[in-house]
């Protein structure tokens, strides 16, 4: 069976899983994707405060209540951000929770899934990435 965290926009647009590898999986999500989710709630559009509140409803009834960024999460950090590093890739405010998040499937064992391949591509000597 394989573990599979989902990223924050796909917890926003429904993920086509028919692209998941062949098997088993068990589908997770991390707290702080839900953090994220939850920013939509402070827009000025009543709609999409709404929707985002529809969809963290829907979310935490499917995932659970996600996966914490835990004292493992938070020294598995330090390698994707030294991988990042490595790699030339900037570790600024605006990637903190992408790596953060990666950090957590890294302590949970999972796969991480996303719309957004190329936010977390340069990863996976570390990580397995899933594009959905």
């Amino acid at each position: 069976m394989t573990r599979i965290l989902l990223d924050t926009n796909l917890l926003i647009c429904e993920p086509d899983f028919g692209l998941l590898p062949g098997g088993t999986h068990e589908l997770f999500t991390a707290a702080l994707c839900y953090a994220e989710l939850q920013e939509g709630e402070f827009s000025r559009n009543p709609a999409i405060r709404a929707r985002a509140q529809i969809q963290y409803l829907r979310a935490v009834e499917t995932y659970g209540e996600g996966l914490p960024f835990d004292h493992r999460a938070a020294a598995l950090y330090r390698v994707v951000c030294r991988t990042s590093h490595d790699k030339g890739r900037q570790i600024g405010r605006s990637r903190r929770v992408d790596l953060m998040v990666a950090a957590v499937a890294l302590a949970h064992d999972c796969a991480l899934a996303t719309r957004n391949l190329a936010d977390f591509a340069w990863l996976d000597d570390i990580l397995p990435v899933v594009a959905l």
